[in-house]
């Protein structure tokens, strides 16, 4: 990863579940998903499935604020990544949250930028 991506820590969060475990979900950051899921895998019993995962900048910010909300039903398991899960009968909250992070990210934050620049260059031209 070159020098520029890792000042944005440009990495996936993730909500991830497990069959064994139901109503466990785990929030966490990673540069690859499915390597991930394939390391929580050899170390706790079960089917490690991805419910909901993207790119963001930030992960490290992003993902303690999840922690932060979230730390109310912390749900300590053993294995990788164990303080990373939490009771949730869906997880609904969290990926509706990640969503409007992401859409902050990638639609409403640069359509705005590229509203103010064509303003700040045209401003003349259009009154």
């Amino acid at each position: 990863m070159n020098s520029f991506w890792r000042i944005l820590d440009y990495r996936y969060i993730y909500i991830l579940g497990n069959t064994r475990h139901l109503f466990r979900y785990k929030i966490g950051i990673s540069t690859s998903i499915k390597r991930r899921r394939s390391d929580i895998s050899k170390t706790i019993s079960g089917e490690v499935y991805e419910i909901y995962g993207a790119q963001f900048f930030f992960a490290e910010k992003i993902e303690y604020l999840m922690h932060t909300i979230y730390r109310p039903l912390n749900a300590k398991m053993y294995g990788t990544g164990k303080s990373e899960w939490f009771w949730m009968v869906l997880p609904i909250t969290p990926t509706l949250l990640l969503i409007i992070i992401w859409l902050l990210q990638w639609v409403i934050i640069p359509l705005f930028l590229v509203t103010g620049y064509y303003l700040y260059n045209n401003w003349g031209h259009l009154f």
